[in-house]
């Protein structure tokens, strides 16, 4: 007994400098930040973004064991058990690139509309399975319909346009879309659930406020997650945008004068709240205001600084909530010397825009036309992509291409084209590279046939079409956004660089098209049913008759004399009846 209270005496301080040095390996940090970015059309976009770098000790140790404080289980164990190496989950819906002067949401993980799920997974003889299986439990955490609906609906080929975060060999790509989810309050729920601060405290507090933020014309919410290996902690990034309108509906007062229509703000305007206490376990908390001219105004003042942000060198004001001066104070932000705001009759376009139609609708043909328009005056170099359902046979020998009406098919560089292989249901996807010439429109159209789904293909739903996920156009001629200096840049390019301005500088690779509402060949459901109560009115009738006549028997019924005293009695009675009646009708 005295040994061994000796030999821990002597072992007291090593055990505390491991135990200390483990608790510093695992232990996580959580950031969070509120990005302001005012349009030019009188709307702004809000982000919300939290961040949590953690660890697992099981990656250090023989023994299997995770270790998570500010991280949510429930969201990391799926992703441990079934070896996933990074996720990305979004839901989208409402944007307009057109009108925001960029092109799309500010978080550039965002997808293109309705809900998405990707992920890397390590290779097995089970892989699908596994996928199948953070689909369903993903699913059930945010409360939405995440696995595939139909088999076949896994899409395997789009890795190089995910790329990964980090490189890991031995891995698949898994891309899973469904162009019809909606963002609900049962979504923002199991979100705020997922964060540390709940949305009772820090800028989540802002947020849990679906009343509020529901109420704004778009909204996009995702996560992304990475998980740690050997060499490198694991993230989970949560994403909260949406899109306001800052000039008041109700501009004119009663007696037919200008009420002041101004896009002046505040945060207590916005989520009628003022600065909440922040999460005391978060590094960072910053309120970011991203502006484009000197014109804007704030109080109180921030740090102001410049950053390249989607092609843009932009000035950036940065508020450190954590500051306790600033913790139940208002914010208020105004454009000095306007003092009612005009819209603009011509909104600057973003460098690229990419739409998508179908001419030529018929019953059982039609063209898709994707429409890419350079702004710019550089050439551009993109692939254009793809996902339609099994259903969907298109026709590769009729791909045409138009720039100013006029055939340009040396722009297509490369075509990478996977159809859908009955009797195995599966996507078809396709991958064009192009060339996009400056100043030009370039137009892709794809003929296709839309084959005929057997009755019980269909779903059990209201027939309206099936809508198709939206198309995407991956840029692979863009810079970082960090402002670095390098030779390979040529004149053009490093005089948009001083004037403030370079398309390529920019994060987003990726741009979405519209999703597209698809007719196909519907059936009239209401027939069957029409056959099937007449049939069932013609069976019954027969049926009834033919039991009637094999059922039924025929005789003499003898009537005994009894009875025949009894009826002659009740003759009588009736007769003796109808003659008071009649008299009574003659003394009337």
């Amino acid at each position: 007994m005295l040994l061994s209270s000796l030999r821990l005496l002597l072992l007291a301080p090593i055990y505390a400098a491991v135990s200390k040095q483990t608790i510093t390996k695992h232990e996580d940090a959580f950031s969070e930040s509120l990005t302001l970015h005012p349009l030019p059309d009188g709307r702004m976009s809000v982000l919300f973004e939290f961040e949590t770098t953690f660890s697992s000790s099981g990656t250090s140790s023989r023994i299997s064991q995770s270790h998570h404080s500010l991280t949510p289980p429930s969201l990391l164990l799926p992703l441990e058990k079934n070896n996933v190496s990074e996720l990305t989950i979004s839901f989208t819906s409402g944007w307009d690139q057109a009108r925001s002067s960029s092109s799309g949401l500010l978080n550039y993980e965002s997808s293109g509309g309705g809900g998405e799920i990707r992920g890397w997974l390590k290779d097995s003889n089970d892989v699908e399975e596994r996928w199948n299986s953070v689909t369903n439990a993903l699913g059930g955490l945010f409360c939405a319909g995440l696995g595939q609906k139909d088999k076949g609906d896994n899409t395997r080929d789009f890795g190089g346009i995910y790329p990964q975060k980090r490189k890991i060999d031995n891995t698949t790509h898994f891309l899973l879309s469904h162009p019809e989810s909606q963002l609900c309050t049962e979504n923002l729920t199991p979100f705020l659930s997922l964060l540390p601060s709940k949305g009772i405290s820090g800028l989540s507090a802002l947020l849990s406020q679906p009343g509020i933020i529901f109420s704004w014309e778009s909204q996009s919410e995702g996560i992304e997650v990475l998980m740690p290996d050997r060499n490198a902690q694991g993230r989970w990034k949560g994403w909260w945008e949406g899109i306001i309108d800052l000039v008041p509906s109700n501009n004119v007062n009663g007696n037919g004068n200008d009420n002041q229509r101004n896009r002046n703000f505040s945060i207590e305007k916005i989520f009628r709240k003022k600065i909440p206490n922040p999460f005391p376990e978060s590094q960072r908390s910053i309120l970011r205001l991203i502006t484009e001219n000197d014109n804007m105004k704030t109080s109180p003042q921030g740090r102001k600084s410049q950053r390249w942000i989607d092609g843009k060198c932009r000035d950036v004001v940065e508020w450190d909530l954590k500051d306790k001066n600033l913790t139940g104070q208002n914010i208020e932000f105004w454009w000095n010397g306007e003092n009612s705001f005009q819209y603009p009759r011509h909104i600057p376009p973003p460098p690229i825009t990419v739409t998508r139609t179908v001419i030529d609708k018929l019953a059982s043909d039609g063209t898709f036309q994707i429409t890419i328009i350079n702004n710019d005056n550089i050439e551009r170099r993109a692939i254009y992509s793809e996902i339609w359902p099994w259903w969907v046979k298109g026709w590769m020998s009729e791909i045409e291409i138009f720039v100013e009406n006029k055939k340009r098919p040396e722009l297509l560089e490369d075509l990478s084209y996977n159809p859908s292989k009955p009797p195995t249901i599966s996507t078809t996807t396709l991958h064009f590279t192009l060339t996009i010439p400056a100043k030009s429109q370039l137009i892709l159209r794809i003929p296709f046939s839309k084959l005929t789904l057997k009755y019980t293909e269909h779903r059990p739903d209201a027939e309206r079409g099936i809508e198709i996920s939206s198309g995407i156009l991956t840029l692979l001629d863009t810079l970082s956004e960090q402002q670095t200096s390098s030779s390979s840049y040529d004149s053009n390019e490093q005089e948009g660089e001083i004037s403030g301005y370079n398309p390529r500088r920019t994060g987003r690779k990726r741009i979405y098209t519209n999703r597209l509402l698809l007719d196909i060949p519907t059936p009239d459901f209401s027939m069957p049913y029409n056959v099937i109560i007449m049939s069932s009115t013609v069976m019954a009738v027969f049926f009834g008759l033919m039991q009637g006549v094999l059922t039924r028997k025929w005789g003499w019924v003898e009537v005994s004399q009894k009875s025949d005293k009894t009826s002659s009695i009740v003759q009588k009675e009736q007769k003796q009846i109808v003659k008071n009646v009649s008299q009574s009708e003659l003394y009337e």
